[in-house]
């Protein structure tokens, strides 16, 4: 029976158990992130997974690396890019995928404003596609043991996925075939830079939380195509989420029993009966039994954990050390709310010291 602190492999990496620490953005300088991040590596997470970073920002990463790796840790970057997508945050014209107007119902969201923009030019695409290939071969040149590509949430891959944003005419858009076509483009490009052997993980959208958004009949079906181009885990999450209450997110509240955990668990289920990569669930996991279960019955292959991580660092290593209470973590979000929506450092609100 296959067990939770066995030695694992993504690709040629070897981890030593299945647990892995989920992306967030963090809003922390390098001697915090030393801090934060080695702390998860001494707590013996098999692997750590930074928030979404910029080609500009990832050299920054080096000493964080080399930190995590002296107590033992491995990592992947994530990377995104930062070139279009972001309705709102800029005001010169934004890239996007589709041209579309006001009355778009993913702009009725508060932290999503319309902005100008304009629909992605051939070039900008193909420019888009080289900027992961070099940010692949930056990360590895640093010592990042893997990257993932994040293709979830409001990133701008997940626009390419969802029909809701993907209005093109052309051969990024329509069919599954072509709205995944800059996915495959982008694993083939990094392949050319860092070779088959180095890990690819790519974060994937598989259902929109808008009605006119990706179901989830089309998510899977992309799911297998994407794990049929040569990428190496899948990690399961949501696609466009709405972000007018927290239930529409990846970062849902009120979990308060087994029955509320591991929300994207049936996705997983589907999923990995179709592919022949690992697949990582994420999604409000807090009890030891029940996140055994998953693992010991094959729903997933890895664990995904975030907030419970940023409120206890050591929790994979209490559990390890047969300590089996739930984990700590109430999913208050205030850890987002009062501090990263503030620009504050991410780390547990209700253990900040004031």
């Amino acid at each position: 029976m296959r067990n939770l602190f066995e030695n694992s492999k993504i690709n040629s990496l070897l981890l030593k158990n299945r647990f892995i620490m989920a992306a967030a953005n963090d809003n922390c300088d390098t001697k915090t992130r030393i801090e934060r991040f080695s702390k998860v590596a001494e707590g013996e997470v098999g692997l750590i997974i930074s928030g979404g970073q910029t080609f500009d920002e990832i050299l920054s990463w080096k000493d964080v690396i080399e930190a995590i790796h002296d107590k033992g840790g491995k990592i992947a970057l994530q990377i995104v890019n930062d070139t279009g997508g972001r309705f709102g945050y800029k005001d010169h014209d934004e890239i996007a995928v589709s041209l579309l107007d006001e009355e778009h119902v993913f702009f009725q969201n508060p932290y999503v404003k319309y902005s100008k923009h304009h629909e992605a030019t051939q070039e900008e695409i193909e420019q888009i596609i080289s900027f992961y290939a070099k940010a692949a071969h930056l990360a590895k040149s640093i010592g990042s043991d893997a990257i993932e590509i994040h293709s979830a949430h409001q990133s701008f891959l997940s626009h390419f996925l969802s029909p809701l944003m993907n209005k093109r005419k052309d051969k990024w858009g329509g069919s599954i075939e072509n709205r995944t076509r800059v996915h495959f483009e982008i694993i083939k490009a990094i392949r050319a830079k860092v070779g088959n052997d180095y890990p690819v993980l790519i974060k994937l959208g598989v259902q929109d939380a808008f009605t006119e958004g990706l179901k989830f009949e089309e998510g899977k079906k992309i799911a297998l195509k994407i794990a049929e181009f040569g990428y190496d885990a899948l990690e399961i999450s949501q696609g466009l989420q709405d972000l007018n209450g927290w239930q529409g997110t990846c970062m849902r509240t009120l979990i308060n029993s087994e029955k509320d955990e591991g929300y994207y668990k049936d996705w997983c289920i589907e999923i990995k009966k179709l592919v022949s990569i690992p697949v990582v669930i994420t999604g409000g996991l807090r009890s030891f039994g029940f996140i055994k279960s998953i693992i010991e019955n094959n729903e997933a292959d890895f664990i995904g954990l975030c907030r419970p991580l940023i409120r206890e660092p050591y929790l994979i290593k209490r559990w390890k050390n047969n300590d089996l209470r739930k984990a700590f973590c109430i999913s208050c979000n205030k850890c987002i709310t009062e501090l990263l929506m503030k620009g504050l450092p991410l780390e547990c609100y209700l253990d900040k010291k004031f």
